[in-house]
């Protein structure tokens, strides 16, 4: 069987059988075509051996350059689907069977916000709409303000940060929500996470809500096709990558010296809630964490207040005096 064909067949099972997202699935496609490229029309999936995945692997890490949390998910792709085809029987060998592949990740930190990176992203699109605070979400003034085209799009770009950073959402969750998972009376959103998994997270004060009521009012003007909460100013579904772009954008607008992205904001909520004292088991939750091993990398001490912490308690001052 030839890999394409052996692809389409893996995908349709994900979608169908395994139900998985349309984020998932639109990875999967990338990772598997780009295998193909690589194998061209020289392999069938019977003559798939230790050789070309080791070659794959060395391709992706030298003549692509690809990090390896990238190498990592293409592999993992591709196991996956070798997996699949050898319980389904349409394969006898799995070339990764007695294949030892071992990706080192870089240990790397949260890239969590700092309080003042937070208020300047977060204040910016105000300010662009010719406001100063978000006491302004419930005016009229407001409301006129963001009901232009430049206007809404400065609206969407709100309130796709206040969401991310109120509530730890995915980018792909967030551009999945549907105006009936909002119950604006308790302050809830239904999240459908990683593998279909459902959760709640939570509307934390007031303006966030008079925010989405802003939104789900002017977002009619522009003839939405869709139940999903964002859209673009053609009525469409908002993708993950419009939402990539926006806070992108927000991030230079506030003239911040990071490149800002979703995921720096779902980073954000957790560190600043464990920091407040949160229990971690109710940050893993929110999150929508299986392990909360994964919940545990947000644990971390910054340098900064590790410095603060030792310098203001270390006793040599006392000990030996000054």
């Amino acid at each position: 069987m030839r890999l394409n064909e052996t692809a389409n067949k893996f995908l349709s099972h994900c979608r169908h059988e395994k139900t998985l997202s349309e984020h998932t699935l639109r990875a999967y496609a990338i990772d598997l075509t780009e295998f193909q490229r690589f194998a061209k029309n020289e392999y069938t999936i019977q003559t798939c051996d230790h050789e070309l995945i080791r070659n794959y692997l060395r391709y992706l890490f030298e003549e692509r350059g690809l990090k390896e949390t990238s190498v990592k998910r293409r592999i993992a792709c591709l196991k996956t689907m070798f997996g699949w085809l050898e319980t389904e029987m349409i394969l006898e060998k799995n070339p990764f069977h007695r294949l030892s592949l071992k990706i080192k990740l870089p240990a790397r930190l949260p890239r969590a916000l700092t309080r003042i990176e937070l208020s300047s992203l977060l204040i910016n699109p105000i300010k662009i709409l010719g406001f100063t605070s978000r006491k302004a979400y419930a005016s009229e003034a407001f409301i006129q303000a963001a009901s232009s085209r430049q206007g809404f799009i400065q609206l969407t770009t709100l309130l796709s940060l206040e969401l991310l950073f109120a509530t730890g959402a995915r980018v792909g969750e967030l551009t999945q929500i549907l105006i009936p998972d909002i119950n604006l009376d308790e302050g809830i959103i239904k999240i459908k996470g990683k593998g279909n998994r459902e959760r709640q997270v939570f509307l934390p004060d007031e303006p966030i809500h008079a925010l989405i009521r802003v939104y789900n009012n002017i977002r009619t003007k522009f003839s939405p096709v869709t139940k999903i909460l964002l859209i673009n100013t053609r009525g469409t579904p908002a993708s993950t990558q419009l939402i990539r772009l926006l806070v992108r954008r927000a991030g230079e607008r506030a003239r911040l010296t990071r490149r800002m992205t979703p995921h720096m904001l779902r980073h954000s909520a957790a560190t600043y809630l464990l920091n407040a004292g949160v229990d971690i088991r109710y940050v893993q939750r929110l999150l929508g964490h299986r392990s909360i091993t994964t919940t545990q990398i947000y644990t971390h001490v910054s340098d900064s207040q590790l410095r603060l912490a030792i310098c203001k308690a270390h006793p040599i001052g006392k000990i030996v005096g000054k």
